[in-house]
């Protein structure tokens, strides 16, 4: 522990300035009063005992005027040691300046507290999520264990089919947890942004989205002819538009529609991801981006898509902040939902021309896929 020194503390610079202002205006009046009559150095001898005196004295009234600040420290030194959930107690009669410094703490105390709460429920979550295809992993380990060479092929098929499947969504969900973890590390979210064109990206998300898309299910995305240039990370905004994608078609049932739309307005790119499926609760509405929130399972359709994380929307939305755009969402059940994504445009300098890409056709038995200018879907 360092050698206390008076110097450093508040009361006793509190203590020599209060001395100071007392001393030096004696001083003053003194010097002005002995030059009418002559100025006799001899006279000042008597300030000697006179500067203890004035010093001991203000170390105590600077002791009194602190002992607020003093009790606030011990208040806050206890609390190290105490539940996080007690609060600095607030009494009106203090000096506003004291009450106001107790209130600043207790406003941190909350949000720690808040911050503690939402990281415990966080690692909860996690570890449940972790431990439910872990499980799966060791079950039917130990069953090709125990039959061994005896094991039916169909089963031996079906154990190792869903050890792949429980692995692929594990590595998703330490992948997801790794993204979401620098995030809140304050590291990048994107990798590097570039200048591209925003229909490109959603033709990436296209050609995914139509070879695993059920047969009756109608996809369709519409594009306007002109570019719609934006600075932005292609690979993470594609993460964004095939979760919304997936997810729009997760939610719709046989005979529904799902709709990929992109339209530019003033300075932002707007893309719609637009479905006529279930819809989403408000209850759920107001949790649908929290981490591991999932609404009911009617709306999952893990057999063709695998089993979801429960994090997807919250990367979702960490990646369209990290480029200055917002995620909105409207909904109503048996209705249908949409996510509407807002991106800026990028500056006009950095558009440059790009290559008109033809009207998509048909491929097969999928949808069409639509490229029209203007038109767009009602809501």
């Amino acid at each position: 522990m360092s050698k206390f020194r008076w110097s450093n503390s508040v009361r006793g610079r509190m203590a020599l300035v209060m001395t100071g202002c007392a001393v030096i205006p004696i001083m003053v009046c003194h010097i002005i009063v002995c030059g009418l009559h002559g100025l006799d150095l001899l006279a000042f001898l008597w300030y000697l005992p006179l500067l203890p005196a004035l010093a001991w004295i203000n170390w105590h009234l600077s002791g009194l005027i602190l002992s607020p600040l003093t009790d606030l420290l011990s208040a806050t030194t206890k609390l190290a040691s105490m539940d996080l959930r007690q609060r600095l107690e607030v009494d009106s009669l203090e000096a506003s300046e004291i009450l106001e410094l107790r209130k600043a703490f207790n406003r941190l105390l909350n949000r720690l507290e808040e911050s503690l709460n939402i990281q415990c429920q966080f690692v909860g979550d996690a570890s449940h999520e972790l431990r439910t295809p872990l499980t799966s992993i060791q079950g039917y380990t130990k069953l090709l264990q125990r039959r061994g060479a005896n094991i039916d092929g169909q089963l031996l098929s079906e154990a190792l089919q869903t050890i792949s499947d429980e692995s692929g969504r594990l590595i998703r969900l330490v992948s997801d947890l790794l993204q979401l973890a620098r995030a809140d590390a304050g590291q990048p979210v994107i990798a590097q942004k570039a200048v591209l064109d925003l229909r490109q990206v959603l033709e990436g998300v296209e050609d995914t989205v139509m070879v695993i898309a059920p047969e009756h299910i109608e996809v369709q995305f519409i594009t306007p002819q002109k570019p719609v240039i934006v600075q932005a990370d292609s690979d993470k905004l594609k993460q964004v538009f095939l979760n919304l994608t997936n997810n729009a078609i997760k939610a719709t049932q046989g005979g529904g529609k799902v709709t990929v739309t992109l339209r530019s307005n003033n300075d932002q790119a707007i893309v719609r991801v637009i479905d006529t499926g279930i819809g989403i609760a408000p209850a759920d509405q107001q949790r649908i981006f929290d981490r591991f929130y999932r609404v009911e399972r009617s709306r999952t359709r893990s057999k063709v898509y695998g089993g979801g994380t429960g994090l997807g929307l919250a990367i979702a939305l960490t990646i369209v902040r990290a480029h200055g755009g917002s995620i909105e969402l409207e909904s109503e059940l048996n209705k249908g939902s949409t996510f509407t994504v807002r991106i800026p445009l990028a500056a006009a300098e950095d558009g440059g021309a790009r290559k008109e890409k033809p009207a998509g056709a048909t491929t097969g038995s999928m949808p069409v896929a639509v490229r029209d200018q203007e038109s767009t879907p009602a809501n």
